[in-house]
């Protein structure tokens, strides 16, 4: 039986994902707005990624016979000011949802929970490498120092690393 701590943080990170997702699509309106393909194409895939993120959490759940309870997901349009704030954005958003992973897999690790530990395994991967890119994507925003945004866009929309 899992514990129930365990559960509801576990429960509680398929809205997370699901909000993620809503996150990444506010950044890809922001790109597509301004013509932009090359982010607004990388966030779409972000966006993308995070649904089956949550998928993965509901899988889990049935497999291990728990109930899923879906939650709202809240959620309201931001304005951005700059490409910079929407990038440094997706940073500091992927750092949090490490955080979360990363709450859960020491919950699951205290309490002798092999199955979420190893479930977890997979996201714990996943969110360095996401936070990698993210990184690397501000590190490249920086580079140009938004100078030659259309060029970085155009290797975004080339690029096969983000995915």
């Amino acid at each position: 039986m899992m514990e129930k701590e365990i559960y509801q943080l576990l429960n509680d990170q398929i809205n997370k994902e699901f909000q993620s997702a809503y996150i990444y699509l506010d950044f890809y309106n922001f790109f597509e707005e301004r013509n932009l393909h090359g982010f607004s194409k990388w966030y779409k895939d972000q966006a993308n990624e995070e649904i089956n993120h949550g998928w993965r959490f509901i899988n889990f759940l049935h497999d291990m016979d728990q109930k899923v309870n879906l939650t709202p997901v809240e959620h309201t349009s931001q304005k951005y000011a700059s490409v910079k704030e929407v990038i440094q954005g997706g940073l500091k958003h992927e750092q949090y949802i490490s955080g979360c992973i990363r709450k859960i897999y020491q919950l699951a690790q205290a309490k002798n929970d092999f199955e979420t530990q190893t479930f977890l395994n997979y996201f714990i991967t996943e969110q360095i490498e996401e936070e990698v890119n993210a990184r690397n994507l501000l590190a490249k925003y920086d580079l140009v120092d938004g100078k030659d945004l259309l060029a970085l866009d155009q290797l975004m929309d080339q690029s096969n690393d983000h995915k």
